[in-house]
């Protein structure tokens, strides 16, 4: 269940909340996605949040008894089965917040040196 970052988020939220509107819960998460304020998100990131929580991670979340999703009025409220996992809820995030990514997106995976091209002379 903590394998997806959206997911991941919507526990994260209920650590502090018992309930949401499903606005509110995508517009955060949006957010959190992003590493910006709230403020910061357009609307259309927002609906790429809402729709990919109404139609694949609340009814993952819901199917395992962790939170409860009403489609008609977009309330999220957590369920009995969150408590059992909250511990490891909290430490998922507190280990998420202390990885901090250093490098650049040119270094090797591998540490190896870079591939270069055969010269001329190789042939």
């Amino acid at each position: 269940m903590l394998s997806e970052s959206r997911r991941r988020y919507v526990l994260y939220y209920f650590l502090e909340n018992d309930h949401a509107n499903i606005e509110s819960l995508s517009l955060q998460i949006a957010a959190w996605s992003q590493d910006v304020t709230v403020d910061a998100i357009t609307e259309e990131m927002k609906e790429s949040v809402t729709t990919s929580l109404i139609h694949s991670h609340l009814p993952k979340l819901e199917d395992h008894g962790l939170i409860e999703y009403d489609g008609r009025t977009g309330d999220v409220i957590v369920a009995d089965g969150f408590d059992e996992i909250r511990t490891t809820i909290s430490r998922a995030r507190a280990a998420e917040e202390e990885v901090e990514v250093t490098g650049s997106s040119i270094e090797s995976f591998l540490y190896s040196e870079p591939l270069t091209q055969p010269s001329n002379a190789d042939n």
